[in-house]
């Protein structure tokens, strides 16, 4: 067998250690992702890449893969894909190899030929620059390769093409533009029309799932491109945002998240260790990481300098995305008080007590007791489903998740939306890694820029975020058995938009 590609040991690198980390064997995979077992085991093994992510997608969300892991994993396969050889085998080095992903799966039913990877012996064929070519077949050839290049030059140039392809500078030609985009496109879309705002997005260098659907990630990148490119940043892909992102010049290349790590520490001698994690605590290092607050403000960048403290450091919102002038900034907040009491929540998260493993509890509601002589940090995991109301993470990230009505799975995007709705990590659980496909969760929805609120003058209390305004919570109990805090309720004049038909129950 030929040696295959580094990018392929990479990818499938990373395939096993999510399947190790879940603990399920091959065979279990295929019933939960519908690929054969022999199939898996190829991807793991680094001799075959899927033809297409969604293969990967599928095993990938089975093993209970975060948001960010699957990103990751996407990276990987992009790039094993793009480092095939058209005459490199899959599994003899002769002959193309079968696409596996077609294969019948082994666990399910047997296959009528023989495993294409078989022992036996292929015949040989002599080395490709001696084998002798039919006039007949050169000629079909020459003609493909003019098809096809004439082909590449319609699809970049946008001639021919039902909707134009990328347009031609953005004036007003691409999909964007059709009769089924004419509408803006905007939270909670989803359809051919998201993927296109988030392909072009991508295009412009801005790292995002194309997925198709409009949710608070596409928020972000949909209003920090808008400010890069000073149109009004309202998250809503309207006419000028669709000329602008056909048009293709503003780019959204940024730095890292190892290298803003790296600056943060560089830029706070006095703190390193406190500021990067108050830094990933507020955006996970995402210099375009965009908080909307519901007053119409919005909080930028690496360590969410808000609107008004902008104003105050003479900035602009394209200043605070730049993150060497949001970590300068940041730095000189904290050099006036030499604390990070601009970030209270964050400081409060980052601090070593504030992730005590006492402060951990069972799914259960009972304490976790180590075992005898094990080391206080290590926690006891379970693999009990968890009920609505109930908070956990995984040992393997620091991300919470929160169980919602109809055992719909929500995370937690920072610690400070956390801390708008509880007062500490009790109650929170730690269970096993392969929850989310034991449990059959397929996706977990953000609670972007969570809080609670009430009127004056009423108890009624509701939890708002940017997917559904504010969502009333119908009593006292439940309240209770989310584990929210009274003292977190924020009191307004008035609270729109209610959705009454999605509560908290």
């Amino acid at each position: 067998m030929a040696s295959q590609p580094v990018e392929f040991e990479e990818f499938a690198a990373c395939l096993r250690a999510l399947r190790e980390r879940a603990g399920l064997s091959y065979g279990a995979l295929a019933r939960k992702t519908h690929i054969s077992s022999s199939s898996l085991h190829r991807y793991c093994s680094g001799s075959y890449v899927p033809q297409d992510y969604g293969s990967a997608h599928r095993f990938a969300t089975a093993c209970g893969a975060s948001p960010e892991e699957l990103r990751r994993l996407h990276r990987l396969w992009a790039l094993a894909d793009a480092a095939r050889e058209p005459d490199r085998s899959g599994d003899t080095g002769t002959a193309p190899a079968p696409n596996p992903d077609l294969a019948p799966n082994s666990d399910l039913a047997p296959a009528p030929n023989p495993a294409p990877d078989s022992e036996a012996v292929p015949t040989p064929h002599p080395p490709w620059h001696r084998r002798k070519r039919s006039p007949a077949l050169v000629v079909i050839a020459l003609v493909l390769a003019l098809g096809a290049t004439a082909w590449g030059i319609a699809a970049v140039s946008g001639i021919g093409s039902p909707a134009g392809g990328d347009g031609a500078g953005g004036d007003g030609e691409g999909l964007l533009f059709s009769a089924e985009c004419a509408k803006p496109v905007s939270l909670g879309q989803r359809g051919v029309c998201v993927r296109e705002v988030q392909r072009l997005l991508a295009r412009a260098g801005a790292e995002l799932d194309v997925d198709g659907d409009f949710g608070p990630q596409t928020l972000r990148r949909v209003t920090a491109f808008q400010a890069l490119s000073r149109i009004d940043a309202d998250g809503v892909v309207g006419e000028k945002t669709k000329k602008a992102l056909y048009a293709a010049r503003t780019r959204m290349d940024s730095w890292s998240p190892g290298k803003v790590r790296q600056r943060v520490r560089k830029v706070f001698p006095e703190v390193p260790d406190r500021a990067v994690a108050v830094a990933d605590c507020q955006s996970f290092l995402d210099p375009f990481h965009i908080v909307p607050n519901p007053d119409g403000t919005r909080n930028w960048g690496v360590f969410q300098i808000s609107d008004a403290t902008l104003r105050k450091l003479g900035g602009t919102p394209r200043d605070a995305m730049d993150p060497e002038w949001n970590i300068q900034a940041a730095h000189r907040l904290w050099s006036r008080m030499k604390n990070f009491g601009a970030w209270p929540h964050c400081d409060r998260a980052s601090s070593p007590e504030a992730v005590d493993p006492a402060l951990v509890q069972a799914v259960d509601d009972r304490p976790t007791k180590p075992a005898q002589n094990a080391p206080s940090s290590s926690p006891s995991a379970t693999t009990v489903c968890p009920a609505p109301g109930q908070r956990f993470k995984t040992p393997y990230g620091d991300r919470v998740y929160l169980v919602g009505p109809g055992r719909r799975l929500y995370y937690v995007p920072d610690a400070t939306i956390y801390f708008n709705l509880w007062d500490d990590w009790n109650g929170v659980a730690v269970v096993n890694g392969g929850v989310f496909a034991d449990c059959s969760w397929g996706e977990a929805h953000e609670l972007a820029n969570a809080f609670l609120a009430r009127t004056s003058g009423s108890s009624r209390a509701y939890l708002w975020d940017a997917w559904y305004g504010y969502r009333p919570i119908t009593d006292r109990t439940v309240f209770d058995k989310y584990g929210f805090s009274e003292t977190k309720i924020q009191t307004r004049p008035s609270l729109s938009p209610i959705s009454g038909g999605t509560r908290w129950q």
